[in-house]
């Protein structure tokens, strides 16, 4: 991995009320371009995310909401590009690397919940990162066009109705000729 992401936002949490806070973020044309190279898909018109960053036990942040992008890839069927849009719910904790919620020795999380956590770097949550892993993970990676089923040579209806010849019909006929 790079060490910046294609879609970097990151988001300083030193001033977030307790309450919590709401965040739109999306990435621009050449953003786009860059996560569907990424991707290794044909191109990826739109991304973007809506979360919600509220205060979780002691110093940690939780983040919530969902993200989208606007994809075009290659049916493995027909070869042929369409779009479709890739959906993915965003829920994850973030804490600082040296938070007593991590253990000093394997990174083990300490948390009743046993939820994925995330690190706070320099008072920062990277947003846009995080709602790019999770766009990746909801992708198929054998796209299909709707509709488009895959048919072997065996479901032709030619094929299926063609007489397979029975291979001891020769010696069949041997012993029946045999036997006059």
């Amino acid at each position: 991995m790079t060490d910046t992401p294609e879609f970097s936002r990151p988001f300083s949490v030193r001033d977030i009320a307790p309450e919590g806070v709401s965040e739109t973020i999306s990435a621009t044309p050449g953003e786009c371009d860059a996560v569907a190279g990424r991707f290794g898909v044909e191109a990826m018109k739109s991304l973007s995310a809506r979360l919600n960053i509220q205060p979780w036990k002691r110093g940690g942040f939780r983040v919530r909401g969902d993200a989208s992008a606007e994809i075009t890839q290659i049916c493995v069927v027909t070869l042929e590009p369409f779009q479709q849009v890739v959906d993915a719910s965003l829920d994850q904790v973030f804490v600082e690397r040296s938070s007593s919620l991590v253990s000093d020795h394997a990174d083990i999380v300490v948390s009743v919940d046993d939820e994925d956590i995330g690190y706070i770097d320099d008072g920062n949550i990277e947003l846009g990162e995080f709602a790019v892993e999770a766009l990746c993970l909801e992708l198929d990676p054998y796209p299909r066009k709707q509709g488009v089923e895959f048919r072997s040579s065996t479901d032709d209806d030619a094929a299926v109705n063609v007489k397979k010849e029975n291979p001891f019909a020769v010696l069949k006929q041997l012993k029946l000729g045999q036997d006059e």
